[in-house]
């Protein structure tokens, strides 16, 4: 029987918008069967399910999410399975809902953010995480591919097949990959259902979502979603708090087939709700069903229209056989029926009075068996007259008393209506009692937990003076039938012979004895229960109330003492006090059983401690592990407690998957969760807190070694340093550094502070420690800088008599300005020196101001010099300036070999005699043509000498006959003469005369070279801009018209040599024509030449020499040639794109094709006239056939 209190019809809309109706008792919600019995005077209400309901797509509106009641709460929602990428157990919606033309009534969850919807009975095998995968299409590279609604990819729920779709309608919040429950407990799915402004809904809640990037990584931050589901097919999205947008997500829906979907548009143009990058708005977004369908309804009594129209059929009075119909049809909003009529009916069937018949049966009888008509639809009872007492049930009873007897025949379903047969006499004439006269009970039962019985089998067959009386068990004879045992809780299957020898009437009988014994009654049986828990499975107790063999028994349990159920889960916080009834298995009839009771009371709570201490992070090698168990005193010191430690909350809350006290994780953070158990009561902590391991890489060192210097003669060194310089190791990675001497002696504070290289040796090092097992080591590089020393030890005085401080760093120390100088008693020297007298010598030391190291004494002498000795004194140095105003670049380092050949000589040069304007060594004179610079010169150890360099700057000759422009006529020549003011000319076309012809425009250039070697290049252009030229030919069959440019007009225009004034030439003959145009100056431009193309349009490929090819003459001098040729059927029979293949021969593929007419089109472009030309016409194509 249906309850559709539990199970609410099912709907399926097809293209058609069909569906199932069915019809059921309104006081009860339970379903009418098929077939339903009645009585007398009987009248039924009948309901039928159907109700308005939509097949079309949803339009999407804003609203507030204060107007709806999204407050999660209600039942969990279930995932049989840990893991990502999975889906629940389906859970009911508590009403009909449509979604997209097809009603439901249970729903999936996928913990990645969707709802899933489907009648394919598969929706409660989504669970099975071996067989269905809640597979996302985010985008993630080297994840998941990418795909946005509408996309059956959705429907790729299968885990092995991936292209393997099964039809799911869907709603999509924040759909992307999440981080299920069972990785992260604050992760919750929850459902419950309510009623919203006198509609019924369901809330579904999905709180705390955690986005991950499928490779480990995950957000920073969580949002919730809540779902209204309306029994009016109204669905409501409210996502909250989704803050992060560099992920793409889904907030939509989508029908089964991916046919249709609605995605709403984010107020933020750079967001897409359509698996895009998004945060959320604040508000609801609303789907309300477009198109609604109304139910109508008719009722048929057999064939015959009832007036009735609702959906509620009241008082109906049946009668027998009568088949009651209702037929249903959707209409929209405009009364237009959309899809088949659908319906349901009941026939109903008038309890027939019952008829007793007989075995008959003549002497000896001494039972009777009646019978009536078997109905499974009906229950039967057997009364005798004067009794109320129920003989026996079903449709036989063994008559073993003289009496009159009847059947009752009542339905099965309520209210219970009955029907009674007709009196039925019994007379029984047997010499010997029948089996059990007295109707003593065969069943026994002990409520002391007795191991057997015994049995006077003689109370169901007395012995008599008359008759012989036997017992067996099986096939031994029962020795005492008085005292028969039998074993508790068996049942024995006996049979009973007695035989009278005179009048030969015989009783041969097997019968059944069973005997039930439960255990005695238990009173308040004191049992305890694990802290915290609110429901306990009392069945863990049976063995205490029934002993060890407890399983042979059938159980129910109470809390009031009054109502029993299977149901052995109790929430003890409200009834610690539970009654236990223990019956047989297989229990009948009658009431066979003793109750107990358990007064259930709760054990201490099981303590399990945050650890005060964390374990350190370690550094990841071969041997890293961390010692769990130094944790166990801290969590709970007590020694009858199991402490273990877990991968996951859910691990430890279920206690499996433990891992070792001796534990190695993988790199990074690894979180631990910890379960106690008592061993003595086998209760579990509540609590199962959890410890942070780390795990890093070896810190990387930032420097491979650490250099110290001292000054020459100082060996103590600071060896002291910062671990940050050292390594890149960051909080919570501890360094501790340790300092040791060149033969591995831990060095004291003192000793790094003040470390004697002497002592300890050159080559220390330090120990950088992150733990026991993980260090490096850094060695120190200790040397000595030198002291500064002066580079020389002489100077050289020319003609000064002062010599500046500045000068004399310069000559004693490359880079003076990093060193200071001091006398013998540490002064300052003097600014300058006073050297008329020489030779002198002057003392004083050399401190390095980077260093801080301080030279020994140095000394140094002014002494008198000589000059450099020179190989000339001057040179002259010509070049030669294409520009014309004798000015050009000199460089006057290329002269230094004329004065001396010593590379480490130094030139300095100047503009004046006086050596007070320097110049560069690439120099541009001041003076035209010619100008003096002098210059400084000295030896190494020698004065300086002087010598001068004489500039004189030559200029080329230009040419008095070149021109810039020169004109040329078509087909003639021009002569270009450079003049006699220069020796050497070199033309661009390779010439080297004086003179040469042109008979081409274009530019040109002449190199020029006077007698002092001096060239320049002149630039010319020979122009054909006095040549009229041809731009436009616009040619017919009637006429040429040429249209040209340039030169002087008027214009003569020449056709194949004629010449004419006029630019057209009408009614041309030729079959080509050459164009030229002369201009009043009579200078002419090129030609050019036009073709007129004619086709002929009959040929005989008879191979007589004559007309055997069709062929397109001056086709050739065309471009972008296309010749096509069909017959008559459009078949193509030539082709060519070559125009130089422009012959037919009538063949195709090398067979004679038949006479008959061919259609051709032709196309090309002319170059001349610059336009493309298409024809198109018929061929006769005439054959020997």
């Amino acid at each position: 029987m249906r309850n559709f209190s539990v199970v609410l019809f099912l709907f399926s809309f097809l293209l058609g918008h069909s569906q199932t109706v069915n019809l059921f008792n309104p006081a009860d919600n339970v379903a009418y069967p098929s077939q339903l019995y009645f009585c007398n005077g009987e009248k039924f209400n009948l309901k039928v399910d159907a109700v308005a309901t939509s097949t079309g797509d949803y339009a999407m509106t804003k609203d507030l999410p204060s107007n709806y009641p999204l407050t999660a709460g209600g039942t969990p929602i279930t995932f049989s399975a840990t893991g990502t990428d999975k889906f629940s157990t389906a859970f009911p919606i508590g009403f009909n809902f449509s979604f997209y033309g097809k009603n439901y009534s249970k729903v999936v969850a996928g913990s990645n953010g969707r709802l899933v919807f489907t009648n394919d009975a598969e929706l409660d095998n989504l669970k099975d995480i071996t067989t269905y995968k809640d597979r996302t299409f985010s985008g993630i590279t080297g994840y998941n591919t990418y795909s946005a609604l509408p996309s059956t990819d959705y429907n790729k729920v299968f885990k092995n097949n991936t292209a393997q779709e099964l039809n799911l309608a869907q709603i999509f919040f924040g759909y992307t990959d999440l981080i299920p429950k069972s990785q992260n407990s604050s992760v919750n799915y929850l459902y419950k259902n309510i009623v919203v402004g006198g509609v019924n809904a369901l809330l579904v809640s999905f709180q705390n979502q955690i986005r991950s990037n499928g490779t480990g990584g995950f957000s920073s931050s969580t949002y919730s979603s809540s779902i209204l589901l309306f029994e009016d097919g109204r669905v409501i999205i409210y996502v909250n708090n989704k803050i992060e947008d560099t992920y793409n997500a889904i907030l939509g829906i989508q029908n089964d087939d991916a046919s249709k979907f609605r995605v709403p548009v984010h107020s933020n143009v750079a967001y897409n709700y359509n698996n895009g990058p998004w945060k959320t708005e604040g508000v609801a977004w609303v789907f309300t069903p477009n198109q609604n369908l109304t139910p109508q309804f008719k009722w048929f009594q057999n064939a015959t229209l009832l007036g009735e129209t609702s959906n509620t059929l009241s008082a109906f009075a049946p009668n027998d056989g009568d088949v009651l119909k209702v037929e249903v049809t959707y209409r929209d909003s405009n009364g237009v029926q959309v899809g088949n009529a659908v319906s349901d009916q009941v026939t109903f069937k008038k309890i027939a009075k019952p008829v007793i018949t007989t075995n008959g049966g003549s002497g000896c009888v001494s039972g009777v068996t009646m019978t009536v008509t078997n109905d499974p639809d009906l229950n039967f009872e057997w009364f005798r007259i004067g009794n109320t007492t129920v003989l026996g049930t079903g449709n036989t009873y063994y008559a073993t008393q003289t009496g009159s007897y009847f059947a009752r025949a009542s339905r099965k379903t309520s209210p219970v209506c009955s029907v009674d047969s007709d009196p039925f006499a019994v007379n029984l004439n047997s010499t010997i009692p029948p089996f059990n006269a007295n109707n003593v009970s065969l069943n026994y039962c002990d409520k002391t937990g007795a191991s057997s019985r015994i049995i006077n089998l003689y109370d169901y067959y007395p012995q008599g003076s008359n008759y012989t009386l036997v017992f067996m068990d099986g096939t031994t004879v029962i020795p005492n039938p008085a005292n028969f045992v039998i074993a508790a809780n068996t049942v024995k299957i006996l049979t009973v012979n007695a035989s009278d020898p005179v009048s030969g009437c015989s009783v041969n009988q097997n019968f059944s004895i069973r005997f039930d014994s439960v255990p005695s009654a238990v009173n308040n049986l004191a049992k305890k229960y694990c802290f915290g828990e609110t429901t306990v499975d009392v069945s863990k107790y049976l063995s205490d109330l029934a002993g060890a063999n407890f399983a042979i028994f059938d159980y129910q349990y109470s809390t009031d003492g009054i109502n029993y159920s299977a149901n052995s889960t109790i929430n003890i916080q409200q009834f610690p006090k539970v009654w236990v009834k223990i019956s047989p298995k297989n229990l009948s009839t009658g009431s066979c059983n003793t109750i107990s009771t358990l007064i259930l009371t709760e054990y201490a709570k099981v303590v399990a401690n945050i650890p005060t201490t964390q374990l350190a992070p370690q550094c990841a090698s071969a041997t890293q592990t961390f010692d769990l168990a130094s944790l166990i005193p801290q969590i709970n010191p007590d020694p009858n407690v199991t402490v273990t430690f877990h991968n996951s909350l859910v691990d430890a809350e279920n206690g499996i998957n433990p891992v070792p006290y001796n534990f190695r994780s993988g790199l990074n953070y690894t979180t631990l969760y910890i379960r106690v158990v008592n061993n003595l009561t086998s209760c579990v902590s509540p609590d199962h807190p959890s410890i942070t391991l780390l795990v890093y890489l070896k810190p990387k060192l930032l420097i491979n070694s650490i250099t110290k210097k001292n000054c020459q003669g100082n060996t103590t060194f600071n060896l002291t340093q910062i671990a940050s310089n050292l390594t890149d190791a960051q909080s919570p990675v501890t360094v501790n550094l340790e300092y040791y001497s060149t033969t591995g002696t831990l060095l004291t504070p003192g000793q790094i502070l003040n470390y004697d290289a002497n002592v300890f040796g050159v080559n220390p090092y330090i120990k950088l420690i992150y733990n026991t097992s993980c260090n490096d080591t850094v060695p120190f590089n200790l040397s000595y800088i030198p002291k500064p020393a002066a580079t020389s030890n002489q100077i050289l005085i020319c003609e000064e008599v002062v010599y500046s401080l500045q000068n004399f760093q310069n000559s004693v120390i490359s880079n003076p300005s990093q060193y200071t100088f001091v006398d013998s008693s540490g002064n300052p020297l003097p600014a300058s020196f006073d050297v008329t007298n020489l030779p002198k010598t002057v003392q004083f030391y050399i401190k390095d101001n980077l260093t801080g190291c301080i030279s020994d004494v140095q000394s140094v002498d002014f002494i008198k010099g000589g000059n450099s000795a020179l190989s000339n004194t001057q040179t002259d140095y010509t070049l030669c300036d294409d520009n014309f105003d004798g000015q050009t670049l000199f460089n006057l380092d290329s002269k230094k070999s004329a004065f001396t050949t010593d590379p480490d000589a130094v030139f300095e040069y100047f503009k004046d005699a006086s050596y007070t304007l320097s110049i560069a060594a690439n120099y541009t004179n001041d003076t035209p043509f010619a100008q003096t610079v002098y210059l400084r010169i000295t030896l190494p150890g020698f004065c300086p000498s002087s010598a001068k360099i004489n500039l004189i700057v030559n200029t080329p000759s230009k040419s008095s006959t070149l021109l810039p422009k020169y004109f040329i006529c078509y087909n003639e020549t021009v002569l270009i003469d450079a003049g006699t003011e220069n020796v050497a000319w070199k033309w661009s076309t390779g010439e080297t005369t004086q003179t040469i012809n042109l008979n081409k425009a274009g530019n040109y250039s002449v190199v020029l070279t006077n007698l002092n070697g001096c060239t320049y290049t002149h630039n010319f252009i020979v122009s054909d801009e006095n040549q009229p030229k041809i731009e436009v030919i616009n040619q017919t069959n009637n006429s040429i018209e040429v249209i040209a440019n340039g030169g002087v007009k008027p214009y003569k225009y020449y056709f194949n040599g004629v010449p004419q004034t006029s630019n057209i030439l009408s009614n041309p003959t030729d079959r080509s024509y050459v164009i030229q145009v002369e201009s009043a100056t009579g200078c002419f431009g090129p030609p050019k030449t036009v073709y007129f193309i004619k086709i002929n349009n009959a040929f005989t490929p008879n191979a007589d020499g004559i007309n055997d090819v069709w062929k397109v003459e001056d086709l050739d001098k065309m471009q972008e040639v296309s010749i096509i040729i069909i017959d008559r059927n459009g078949t193509k029979v030539f082709e060519s794109t070559n125009p130089n293949k422009t012959e037919w021969d009538g063949k195709l593929n090398g067979r004679a094709l038949p006479t008959s007419s061919y259609w051709y089109i032709i196309s090309w472009y002319d170059s001349v006239t610059q336009k493309t030309e298409q024809r198109q016409g018929w061929i006769l194509l005439k054959n020997r056939n």
